[in-house]
């Protein structure tokens, strides 16, 4: 199977799968009992701590899509509670838990797992920060918890696809929101203040954006032969639909 096929479905498995846990009412609440930051704090730690005690505007390059000042000030109020070295320890952790969870069951664990390693290990960390720090963590040896962190790290992988793809087509992160499936309720989740621009003449550009995201990504699905790349989209559309089912 081509490697554009295999991105572009990749957005709707492995995507939402990975979306599913760290905004799961459970990750907050297994956050803040290990000492994290409530709230959009620890998850902002959490999800970008990999990247080391750096400036907050590096974590605002990484997180690109969410508003600058509420990033800067959640990094502030979450530093003041932990390192960042420790509340990625503790979102890797959570993770793994969730996978334990839910896709203990699922038959396709280890393939799916040793076909996403394979990826991250082989992919450029060009333009993909939060990437490259979800890859530094320590993985477990075996089991649905590794095979679910490697889909986290799978899916930061696409995000900073994303986040390039978007940038070249030199759109704004906040009209990238608005012109994007959840729009209004997206932009006001990543912290951007109404009234919004008017982004009706953008649905073109906005799939452009989309297609290259996908061929971005794919060239990352190379290391895999085209019988790999259909298995890896077919068992990652099965782990999404045992964790939905």
């Amino acid at each position: 199977m081509d490697s554009v096929t295999v991105a572009r479905s990749l957005r709707g498995s492995i995507g939402l799968l990975a979306m599913d846990w760290l905004m799961a009412p459970s990750t907050f609440e297994a956050g803040a009992e290990a000492g994290m930051p409530p709230g959009l704090a620890g998850y902002m730690l959490g999800r970008f701590g990999g990247l080391g005690d750096v400036p907050a505007d590096s974590v605002v390059a990484a997180a690109h899509f969410w508003e600058p000042d509420l990033v800067r000030g959640l990094v502030a109020e979450g530093r003041q509670v932990v390192t960042p070295a420790h509340a990625a320890a503790v979102y890797a952790s959570i993770c793994q838990a969730w996978g334990e969870q839910h896709l203990a069951s699922f038959d396709g664990n280890e393939r799916l797992g040793e076909l996403c390693e394979r990826v991250v290990e082989a992919a450029s960390p060009l333009g993909a920060p939060s990437f490259v720090a979800w890859r530094s963590q320590p993985w477990p040896r075996t089991g649905p918890g590794r095979t679910f962190q490697l889909c986290q790290t799978m899916r930061e992988l696409r995000f900073g696809r994303h986040c390039v793809a978007v940038m070249a087509a030199g759109m704004s992160p906040l009209e990238a929101i608005l012109s994007g499936p959840a729009g209004e309720w997206n932009a006001e989740m990543f912290g951007w203040p109404p009234p919004y621009p008017d982004v009706g003449g953008l649905a073109e550009a906005r799939a452009a954006v989309e297609a290259t995201t996908d061929q971005l990504h794919a060239v990352d699905l190379e290391v895999l032969g085209p019988d790999e790349r259909a298995e890896l989209r077919q068992l990652a559309k099965a782990a999404r639909a045992h964790h939905s089912g």
